[in-house]
């Protein structure tokens, strides 16, 4: 377990699934993804719960997302040296007129804070 690649495995994670990578139901969920924040939504995954908030939001495509991506969640960190059970939160928060970025704290109380920059 390498704590000092916990930066590189949450931002390298939120880059992924907020690129064109993730493709569900013949459409990129960042696509809908930018509808709901467009909409002057805040946007927030909590990665180790599954929730997505604005509950009133959610899709069967984001939903699909969201569970493939959790499924491999571990082979991920896995695959950066890093276990996913050595955070105690992680999140996804894309405030409306923000950048996206990723939040984590590990198991020692130490936070992580890392912004995405996407393509759109």
């Amino acid at each position: 377990m390498k704590y000092k690649n916990i930066p590189s495995v949450i931002h390298n994670f939120g880059h992924s699934f907020l690129s064109y990578e993730n493709y569900v139901d013949s459409d990129f969920v960042i696509y809908e993804l930018n509808k709901i924040n467009g909409k002057n939504y805040d946007i927030r995954i909590d990665w180790k719960t599954k929730e997505f908030q604005p509950k009133n939001m959610i899709s069967d495509r984001i939903t699909k997302s969201i569970e493939f991506w959790y499924d491999n969640i571990n082979e991920h960190f896995h695959s950066q040296n890093v276990e996913f059970d050595s955070l105690k939160s992680f999140e996804l928060i894309w405030r409306n007129g923000e950048k996206p970025k990723v939040i984590a704290t590990d198991d020692r109380g130490k936070s992580y804070e890392k912004e995405i920059t996407k393509t759109l």
